[in-house]
């Protein structure tokens, strides 16, 4: 009789999403679930696809007609000379393809054969399938896509369901510029949302102007693992600098040579900045900023060996004066290296450069000092007693706390 109920109670579709939800991460029992119901089959395999960290299990479901596709010799024009005689030769590929949401082919410091062979096997199925205009992955939301070498004209790796892109950069010779990856992007992907850019890219060298307009939908972008050049920055924030953006992670390089005032007022959309790098590049970089809306900041700057307060001096004012009637929230990383006899004389300049902050509406601050594990700290009663949440009341939150290590 329990038997019963429970198989009745598992075939209630929202009590069955709920189970297979929590075994996402589960790949074993997801697949033996797969298998011991037909009632669970699609439900399961669903899930079990949903999420794929390799493009290889998809080279062994390419059917016989079409295996050419991996074979590196391939060419464009071998590609298009290809005519799908019967959609049956597909349905296998078809039927796992179909329940993708999340493929990744690109990681961050591998660049192994098998991933190039995976890059380009993905990239000649979209040639092919495309002349059916059909994508391989219909439902695809979030790719991760390596960018060490040019993208065939023909190709289509970006399709039209897709949400979230990552691009790999390895700046490789014969990889396409940073511009014209981002072209292919939004011109293939409309309703792209995310974007997110990892490694050290190449560009044209010349600022390159794409229809603003293309960039419409895109909210979140994520440069704090790519390494970006004076060249890059320039090209990426003249592209960018009209789009919607509202939530942007960047680190900047140090001795960014590039001419600022050719740099149109950047990210007026923006409400959410997590900026890194370079406290001098940083400077510069906020000069440009047109936010008017900024309500979240989180700022973690290299540690300078010398003349730490003094950069501060200069940035400090800067934050004032462009978010003061805005900002919200504001996270300071205070990392190595620097020169730890000044600590007391930084923080009391922080703090009293941040009062006109907090005086406009602040609400919540948080400082953190990265100090090593075998040093203890202590401050003067003053600056003690400018670290204890009652010396701020206006404040919903003031926290102070010390780190071994830097922010992720």
């Amino acid at each position: 009789m329990w038997s019963l109920t429970l198989s009745l109670i598992l075939r209630i579709s929202e009590i069955l999403a709920v189970i297979l939800d929590g075994l996402q991460d589960d790949k074993k029992s997801l697949y033996h679930m797969s298998c011991c119901c037909r009632a669970f089959t699609d439900p399961a395999l669903d899930i079990l696809w949903r999420s794929m960290h390799s493009f290889a299990p998809f080279t062994l479901l390419t059917p016989q007609i079409a295996s050419f596709v991996n074979d590196v010799r391939t060419s464009d024009c071998d590609l298009l000379k290809y005519r799908c005689n019967s959609l049956n030769d597909w349905e296998t590929f078809n039927k796992y393809a179909a329940r993708v949401w999340s493929l990744r082919i690109g990681e961050h410091n591998n660049d192994s054969a098998d991933l190039i062979k995976n890059r380009d096997c993905y990239t000649r199925l979209t040639v092919i399938r495309g002349q059916e205009e059909f994508h391989p992955f219909p439902k695809l939301r979030s790719l991760a896509y390596d960018l060490s070498g040019p993208i065939s004209p023909q190709a289509k790796p970006f399709p039209p369901s897709l949400r979230s892109l990552t691009l790999v950069c390895h700046n490789t010779l014969d990889c396409d510029p940073i511009e014209l990856a981002l072209d292919r992007a939004v011109a293939e992907a409309p309703h792209l949302k995310e974007l997110r850019i990892i490694g050290l890219m190449r560009t044209m060298r010349t600022l390159h102007s794409t229809p603003q307009l293309q960039f419409g939908q895109i909210r979140r972008v994520d440069l704090s693992k790519a390494y970006i050049r004076a060249p890059e920055l320039a090209a990426l924030c003249t592209l960018l600098s009209q789009a919607p953006v509202s939530d942007l992670k960047i680190r900047l390089q140090d001795r960014l040579n590039m001419n600022w005032q050719a740099i149109p007022p950047m990210f007026p959309a923006l409400k959410q900045l997590d900026i890194r790098g370079s406290m001098f590049s940083v400077i510069l970089f906020m000069s440009r900023l047109a936010a008017t809306n900024l309500h979240t900041l989180v700022f973690q700057p290299d540690g300078q060996p010398s003349g730490v307060t003094a950069f501060f001096d200069y940035l400090i004012p800067i934050i004032v004066e462009k978010l003061g009637k805005s900002l919200k929230s504001f996270d300071l990383h205070i990392n190595e290296p620097r020169p730890h006899f000044r600590d007391s004389d930084l923080i009391k300049s922080i703090l009293q450069g941040l009062e006109p902050l907090v005086e406009a509406g602040l609400q919540s601050l948080r400082l953190f000092l990265q100090v090593d594990s075998t040093m203890s700290v202590h401050f003067p009663p003053e600056v003690q007693s400018m670290l204890e949440p009652c010396a701020w009341p206006s404040l919903k939150q003031f926290h102070f706390a010390t780190k071994t290590t830097a922010l992720e």
